[in-house]
């Protein structure tokens, strides 16, 4: 466990100007700390001196331009940024993994090519193929000094996972000390919603699972489906408040955003079972809702759409579990904070 003093300051990378939900979930962090008496900063590793975006000015956060890197202080690394756990001397790590894909897609030019052909073998050409590319054309050589999955395993830090995918990942690759530090949506969603008129609307994530989710439109051409894209939160709001479902057949590389926000809106919700869509903790629906779209056919699919649609009142119902645990995000994630930190 890292050890918390008086004076102990916490520091988190995060990307600059960047309004994700992984960037979002490391101001929720800071925000927390400060809100409990430790002193927290985030720093926007890519550009030092960027404002705090305007989405996160609601958080208690404090910015700073470089880490201190002393024994009783803590710095936070997410998933994309593990390299630079390489650059501390003194200070405690704590290596937060929000996405176990991203990490993979994050560390090309710094992660062994072992590990990549461990993961992918496919994705694991691709990543020579742009080390190549990075040495030739601009004479970067990014087959040196990689750092590797041994090396994370061995590193004196603390391993945090998001979700149960991850947990499942950090068992699997031998992480001996793991903890929750999970997240909880933003709660502009939690709102009373029951004078709030459903229309028979289908929405979907156009940069998740396109190719699939068109087969399924072709097959549903009378219905009204609408990409969440290019939208404000405030389109994407009205959006999710006013719509019967959300369908999401993309990989799930942590436990997304959209399904609780789909879900806390009272969307029904139809997902695949990739990622951490596949694990019960972090999409928490009845298998019914949850379809291997290998095994199961286009017109299966569609008939299950339909059959939601022309009952929606009925299976809105099923998702009451998952929208009361949603609920209770923020206070379990301050409750794990809390232990983490050692906070009274």
């Amino acid at each position: 466990m890292i050890k918390v003093e008086k004076t102990t300051k916490v520091f988190a990378y995060c990307p600059s100007n960047v309004v994700t939900g992984g960037a979002e979930l490391l101001h929720q962090l800071i925000s927390t700390l400060n809100n409990n008496n430790i002193e927290a900063f985030v720093i926007y590793f890519d550009d030092p001196n960027s404002n705090i975006p305007d989405e996160y000015k609601k958080y208690h956060i404090k910015k700073a331009q470089e880490i201190n890197d002393a024994p009783n202080n803590i710095v936070v690394f997410y998933e994309a940024v593990f390299h630079k756990t390489k650059q501390i001397e003194k200070a405690q790590i704590l290596l937060w993994w929000l996405s176990v894909d991203n990490f993979y897609h994050a560390s090309r030019k710094h992660l062994s090519l072992a590990d990549y052909f461990s993961w992918n073998l496919k994705y694991g050409f691709v990543v020579i193929a742009r080390r190549l590319g990075h040495l030739i054309l601009k004479r970067s050589n990014y087959f040196q000094k990689n750092f590797s999955i041994k090396y994370l395993r061995n590193l004196n830090a603390l391993n945090c996972y998001q979700s149960e995918y991850a947990q499942f990942y950090l068992n699997k690759k031998g992480f001996k000390e793991t903890y929750p530090l999970t997240d909880y949506i933003n709660t502009e969603f939690v709102t009373n919603q029951s004078s709030i008129p459903k229309e028979r609307k289908i929405l979907y994530n156009p940069k998740k699972g396109l190719e699939f989710t068109k087969k399924i439109m072709d097959m549903l051409p009378n219905e009204k489906w609408i990409a969440l894209e290019k939208m404000t939160r405030d389109q994407l709001k009205n959006e999710l408040l006013t719509s019967m479902l959300y369908i999401d057949f993309g990989f799930h590389p942590g436990k997304d955003r959209i399904p609780r926000e789909a879900a806390i809106t009272n969307c029904c919700i139809i997902t695949g079972r990739r990622g951490s869509a596949n694990h019960f903790e972090d999409v928490f629906i009845d298998n019914f809702y949850k379809i291997d779209e290998k095994s199961v056919s286009i017109t299966e699919i569609a008939d299950k759409i339909l059959l939601i649609l022309n009952n929606y009142e009925t299976h809105i119902k099923n998702f009451e579990l998952y929208r009361k645990r949603i609920i209770k995000e923020k206070e379990i994630f301050e409750e794990e904070v809390k232990f983490l930190f050692n906070i009274n």
